[in-house]
């Protein structure tokens, strides 16, 4: 409401002076700080008090006011949504003792081709380095679910004979092996790079799809597997962490299981999957933060979606339903708006989640598309679309 237009004139003299906007907002600020508990000031009430009510003719259009009417309605996800994927059972955190159950498994189901010693041992490594990947790509409390057929990993072969202590002729015989057995499936991962001044395209290792032992289908690599930044070459040199580097001060290999899968986990994490994602948990969060703390844990939320959802160039669109989804929640144009995002944020991580584990490419290739189809579905996007920019922060 413009200064000029209320300077000297009292609010109850002149009501029209409210508008349909301005009476919207104070109201739900009236709601927000009835809801902590806080006293509305004077100044509140005498609007509140004064203020006309809307002019009768017909409804004003979206350029003139937003819509709130049946802004309020639960658009949460029922019960019966949310049962109907029950949680997959739970597996062992250890991915060693997990790889040797699948590994039992396999035998018992008559699944598992046989096996070498040699080949066992890179095969069974190979399995658990994808379980600790993926358990590390899926975030902390993730169950694996109960139609997981491969793991799809990326591997540096050096570190790998080094950290299994075989000669790189001899790794290289036996991946050949793995193979041809239908339990893997290797190619080259490449990526442009200027090293030594010299510029080109270089083998930065080596992708690897791990059939799971009491499965049998045949492993698959995806495109989506090779367009991802599994490794920063130029950084690596600057830094010395290549495996050149490693084969010249290990003289040894590791003695347990926990240092073979350390060792080869510096190569294996990319550098966006070398932080945990952020836990859903998160998102609530944002209503018990102080309004200083919002924007850099929005920012930190979105980005690791983004990074997650291997979207880097959706940022601002997921900071976007954020920011929306917190409005709304303090504003009280929608209660549970951040659970409801949380929900379909688990329902597309289950989805991308899936074309790593199916090896027929089942599942959502675009997360970051599914999530913004789950919102629209339940009327969010366009809540957030219609909703005063009204400040959270």
């Amino acid at each position: 409401m413009p200064q000029e237009g209320v300077e000297g004139k009292s609010y109850k003299e002149q009501p029209e002076g409210l508008s349909e906007r301005g009476r919207a907002f104070l109201e739900a600020l009236a709601r927000r700080k009835r809801a902590r508990g806080e006293e509305l000031p004077p100044l509140y009430l005498r609007l509140l008090e004064g203020a006309a009510p809307p002019p009768e003719g017909p409804e004003p259009t979206p350029e003139e006011a937003p819509p709130l009417e049946g802004l309020k309605r639960d658009l949460r996800p029922t019960r019966r949504e949310l049962s109907a994927s029950p949680p997959p059972p739970e597996w062992p955190r250890d991915p060693w003792e997990l790889a040797d159950r699948l590994l039992e498994e396999g035998e018992r189901r008559g699944t598992l081709p046989g096996l070498s010693e040699r080949e066992r041992k890179v095969y069974r490594t190979l399995l658990a380095l994808g379980l600790e990947v993926l358990a590390r790509r899926l975030g902390p409390g993730r169950p694996l679910p109960r139609n997981l057929s491969q793991v799809s990993l990326f591997a540096v072969n050096d570190a790998l004979a080094v950290a299994l202590g075989i000669p790189p002729a001899s790794l290289y015989r036996v991946l050949a092996s793995l193979e041809a057995k239908g339990l893997i499936r290797r190619r080259a991962w490449r990526t442009p790079a200027t090293l030594k001044g010299r510029t080109g395209v270089y083998a930065g290792g080596t992708l690897y799809a791990v059939r799971l032992p009491h499965r049998e289908a045949r492993p698959r690599l995806d495109l989506e597997d090779f367009r991802h930044p599994w490794r920063d070459l130029e950084g690596d040199a600057r830094q010395g962490r290549t495996a050149w580097s490693l084969r010249e001060s290990c003289t040894s290999p590791p003695k347990e299981d926990s240092g073979v899968l350390q060792l080869l986990l510096r190569f294996s994490l990319s550098p966006g999957e070398a932080e945990t994602p952020l836990a859903l948990d998160s998102l609530t969060a944002l209503l018990r933060a102080r309004p200083a703390e919002r924007r850099a844990l929005v920012e930190a939320l979105a980005l690791s979606l983004a990074r997650e959802f291997r979207d880097p160039g959706s940022v601002r669109f997921y900071a976007w339903i954020l920011w929306n989804a917190l409005r709304a929640e303090l504003y009280g144009l929608m209660e549970g708006a951040l659970e409801a995002v949380a929900w379909a944020v688990r329902r597309a991580r289950e989805a991308a989640a899936k074309v790593l584990w199916s090896p027929r490419g089942e599942g959502v290739r675009r997360p970051g598309a599914l999530l913004a189809h789950l919102l629209r579905e339940r009327g969010l996007l366009e809540l957030f679309r219609q909703a005063p920019q009204w400040r959270v922060a």
